[in-house]
């Protein structure tokens, strides 16, 4: 059975966001039986006087005015005991207690998540990374979390968006504030196609401390957290951190070792974070288990950004051209015997795949190492380096990478046809 909103809202305005509750409500259950028991003076043992001077400065029925609010802007509150809050949320130290959410509150429970994180003050290089990246997960299915501030979080949430995917913005404020001014339309958009989430009252005014709290909610949701651009003292590497605490994967996206706004970035993959260097790197690790991944539809962004985040390049115009010369690039494999389809009885038990529109994201190997099975159905990876004139490894890397997106598939003795 369901507390009433008004007992969740007055803990959480008692001992305030990111309070560590945990061992509170693993007795207690709920905040109205916290309540119950403060009146019955079973906790003035249990707590400090500290807690016990803050849970009586604050009544259950001053939240009376925020459900107001909220009743009357069609905003969700969202507590621990409803159906949409988040089942990782609840294994936190500090719990959020109430969730203000404006939007599709059921994207809380959407999996997979990927969260992006970065510096506000991002290079072109890092607005790019993250707007190409986040539209090629969220192009595949994934839902994209960010914290809504400039930068890369702005780049990370404009990119779901134009892949017409979902994504969630966490807030450091309430929902009633404007705050950066500038992504109001952004936060709009959001709101309208995602979810935008704050566990600060609608009315709370802006402060850097909130931030950081801010920060666990995205790491703790997401199943991975990708920085796509951090200095050494990013608020982003506290997000990552959260991450790791979490058991997450952490991702990160490689920068120029001479560059100070990439130390944050560099230094996470040489502890032990992924790098990141296409949208697969990514997915690769969640596709198997969430069936909602559809790596055919993973794509690349329309367009890449040229001296300004804003200015489109000739991207899509030069993929274009490599498909059209592709197959003169190919050219026949080496072995000439093996042009010769008819004379081997095994290939001649094979159908012809039905062709298919290859995604976006597959590098030149990867196509290559397909058209290659086209005509040569059943090989193995060590013909298909020889006539490649590739090393094993490369070849076996981009067979995983056709795997994975289902365009191909190996037999028991080990070889290679198209699916």
């Amino acid at each position: 059975m369901r507390c009433a909103p008004e007992y969740w809202i007055w803990l959480q305005a008692a001992l305030g966001a990111g309070a560590k509750t945990a061992g509170l409500l693993g007795f207690y259950k709920t905040a109205e039986n916290v309540y119950n028991a403060l009146s019955l003076h079973e906790l003035d043992a249990l707590i400090e006087p500290a807690v016990h001077r803050k849970l009586i400065a604050v009544s259950p029925s001053e939240s009376y005015p925020v459900q107001k609010i909220c009743k009357e802007r069609g905003w969700h509150i969202i507590t621990p005991d409803c159906e949409e809050f988040p089942e990782s949320f609840l294994v936190l130290d500090a719990i959020p207690l109430v969730l203000y959410v404006r939007g599709d509150p059921s994207l809380l429970k959407k999996q997979p998540a990927i969260g992006f994180v970065g510096t506000r003050r991002a290079s072109i290089y890092g607005r790019r990374a993250a707007e190409e990246l986040s539209f090629a997960v969220a192009s595949a299915g994934a839902l994209v979390v960010s914290g809504c501030a400039l930068g890369i979080d702005s780049c990370a949430h404009r990119g779901a968006l134009e892949a017409k995917g979902k994504t969630i913005g966490f807030l450091g404020t309430g929902l009633e504030s404007d705050y950066p001014r500038e992504n109001h339309d952004l936060r709009e958009a959001i709101a309208r196609n995602g979810a935008l989430v704050s566990e600060y009252p609608p009315n709370s005014r802006v402060s850097k401390s909130n931030f950081p709290i801010r920060n666990r909610l995205i790491a703790a949701l997401s199943l991975g957290t990708v920085v796509v651009e951090a200095d050494r003292r990013s608020g982003a590497l506290i997000t990552a951190n959260y991450a790791a605490e979490f058991g997450k994967d952490v991702f990160a996206v490689p920068g120029e070792i001479t560059n100070s706004a990439f130390v944050g970035c560099n230094n996470l993959i040489r502890d032990g974070a992924k790098p990141v260097f296409q949208a697969m790197d990514i997915l690769e690790e969640y596709a198997y288990e969430y069936k909602s991944i559809d790596l055919m539809k993973l794509s690349n962004f329309p367009g890449e950004r040229a001296q300004t985040p804003e200015a489109p390049s000739g991207k899509e115009r030069k993929q274009s051209q490599i498909k059209e010369t592709e197959k003169s690039k190919i050219g026949k494999p080496k072995n000439t015997e093996k042009e010769k389809p008819k004379s081997n009885p095994v290939k001649e038990t094979v159908s012809p795949p039905k062709k298919k529109e290859l995604p976006a994201f597959l590098d030149e190997r990867a196509k290559k190492i397909y058209t290659y099975l086209q005509e040569n159905p059943l090989s193995d990876a060590d013909e298909l380096a020889s006539n490649m004139g590739e090393a094993i490894s490369p070849i076996l890397a981009s067979l995983t990478t056709l795997e994975i997106t289902g365009l191909v598939q190996r037999n028991e003795k080990g070889k290679y046809t198209l699916i």
